[in-house]
């Protein structure tokens, strides 16, 4: 991959990462601004949804795509969503807006990935670490720009995105990674249909612990601002403090890993899992949130990691697994934060993190079973 096109990516994963952790920090400022009476929850599963819609059609186009020409068309849908964002005086436009955005950051996030498990050899494992650090750290910086900015108009933070993205065009020529032409494969043999039917239930339960986790990370993004101005906290110090959780991971994905190298998939994944859970419990101990959500991050950090490594260490085509695996995590993260949502409701700041408990708990079980049936 050329030198111009790697830079690009991470200043566009930097500015994804921004946008995509503001949207939950920003709903107490979308509500001043756009009305209580609206769902601004919403906002984050429409983003979602359009990230969701990216992903499968992508998948569903296949090698009808015109892959050389996807990045940069993807880099301008998401820069015209996050410039709408900014200039919608309604609810609606922002929402629909919104969607358009997430299409633009779910196209990127796959098309990109995918360059740099390709582009850099054998050299490729680090560089897509590092294209998602970079995420790590917009999202980390994201409720910040939030709180920043959320007095002023919250509608910058996507007007600065927009802007910031621009610059990033020379990310086109990744392009020219995902035209090269793959590996043939030897056609499949009598009975292939029937050992897909088989695989695709061997590995549902990889499907299952992705899908309830990232919507379980989305979600805590989301309503943790919600919970610690439920708390007493004034709507600005809630923004920001929100960026503790989003630490939490970009320190958890570096820290971590390096600590636990040592310890199989099997064993370490629901040991993090519990981990995040006793740290949400401990968010519904009134002023303990800021502290636990921090917490929780470091714990679920090298979830997602752990099951694509394991994913791929088992499955005869990896990079069909974790497509299928990215697709879930892209559902989870378009339906958990609504489901969230819906049950918190306007309950007080316990409700909330013991819903996201609930949600762990599953997630729990999940990889529980998951072990049980990978022995």
């Amino acid at each position: 991959m050329a030198r111009s096109a790697a830079l690009s990516a991470f200043g566009v994963f930097l500015v994804l990462g921004v946008l995509t952790a503001s949207l939950g920090a920003s709903l107490p400022f979308l509500r001043e601004r756009f009305g209580a009476e609206h769902e601004v929850g919403r906002v984050v599963s429409a983003y979602n949804v359009g990230a969701l819609a990216a992903t499968l059609g992508i998948g569903l186009l296949g090698r009808r795509l015109n892959v050389r020409a996807a990045p940069p068309v993807l880099l301008a849908v998401f820069a015209a969503g996050a410039a709408g964002m900014a200039a919608s005086p309604g609810w609606a436009g922002y929402l629909g807006c919104a969607a358009v955005a997430g299409i633009g950051y779910g196209g990127l996030a796959l098309t990109l990935n995918t360059a740099f498990a390709r582009g850099f050899a054998g050299n490729s494992v680090v560089m897509v670490n590092r294209l998602n650090a970079v995420f790590g750290i917009g999202a980390m910086l994201g409720p910040l720009a939030a709180g920043a900015l959320g007095r002023t108009d919250i509608r910058l933070l996507a007007l600065a995105a927009a802007v910031c993205a621009l610059p990033c065009f020379l990310v086109g020529r990744a392009g020219a990674v995902l035209a090269a032409a793959p590996r043939t494969q030897a056609a499949p043999r009598a009975g292939a249909d029937g050992r897909r039917l088989g695989a695709v239930v061997a590995f549902l339960p990889f499907l299952l612990v992705g899908l309830v986790y990232a919507g379980l990370e989305t979600s805590i993004g989301t309503w943790q601002s919600t919970q610690l101005e439920r708390d007493g906290w004034s709507t600005q110090a809630a923004t920001t403090a929100a960026s503790g959780f989003w630490a939490g991971l970009a320190v958890g994905r570096l820290v971590i890993p390096q600590l636990t190298r040592r310890v199989p998939g099997r064993t370490a994944l629901p040991a993090y899992l519990a981990a995040a859970l006793g740290a949400l419990a401990l968010a519904a101990v009134p002023h303990l949130a800021v502290a636990a959500y921090p917490l929780a991050g470091l714990a679920l950090a090298p979830v997602l990691p752990t099951l694509i490594a394991w994913v791929s260490g088992v499955a005869e085509v990896p990079q069909q697994a974790t497509s299928v695996l990215t697709l879930c995590c892209m559902l989870g993260n378009a339906v958990v934060p609504a489901v969230v949502g819906a049950l918190s409701g306007s309950g007080g700041p316990v409700v909330i993190p013991l819903v996201l408990a609930g949600a762990c708990l599953l997630c729990l079980g999940l990889a529980g079973w998951l072990r049980a049936v990978r022995r």
